[in-house]
């Protein structure tokens, strides 16, 4: 049988301290988001037409709009994360795409077979420094007025520095 539990001894000295973990992901201060709620009308050409951005702008102070919100600068080269939403009123024969430095992203290009009315991609893709980024409506087949939903995101983009 045991006996009862004795008291407890002194507290004993107290050990060295361990090595320092690794750190943990670090949030980036490149970031920036841009959304167009009016319900603007765009006249979609052949080669494609830049969508503006002008509502509801956060951005970190190394990425900037033009004038017209529909080119953005990023400064920092690196790592980015790049998505983008469309939203219209009605569905359209109409694909989606970001332009890259001048150069369409295929890898961000939405075409689809049959009307839709909504799209919605994100891509991640190294960039050098001053790299420029836009969000294009193009036509299928034929030119054509696509209208962005209002009151909502009609199209939106949102770029982030992953490293």
């Amino acid at each position: 049988m045991t006996g009862p539990t004795g008291a407890a001894g002194a507290t004993g000295p107290t050990g060295a301290t361990g090595p320092t973990g690794a750190n943990g992901p670090n949030p980036t201060a490149t970031a920036g988001f841009a959304a167009n709620t009016a319900g603007t009308s765009l006249t979609v050409a052949l080669g494609g037409t830049p969508i503006p951005l002008p509502s509801a702008q956060v951005f970190s102070a190394d990425i900037t709009p033009n004038a017209g919100n529909t080119v953005f600068t990023v400064v920092t080269a690196g790592r980015y994360r790049i998505s983008y939403h469309v939203n219209t009123t009605a569905a359209l024969l109409m694909g989606s795409r970001l332009v890259i430095n001048g150069v369409n992203n295929t890898a961000s290009t939405i075409a689809p077979v049959l009307s839709v009315s909504s799209y919605e991609n994100e891509i991640e893709v190294n960039l050098p420094a001053n790299s420029t980024i836009s969000l294009q409506l193009y036509p299928i087949v034929l030119a054509g007025v696509a209208v962005l939903i209002s009151g909502g995101a009609g199209a939106s983009l949102m770029i982030v520095r992953l490293s």
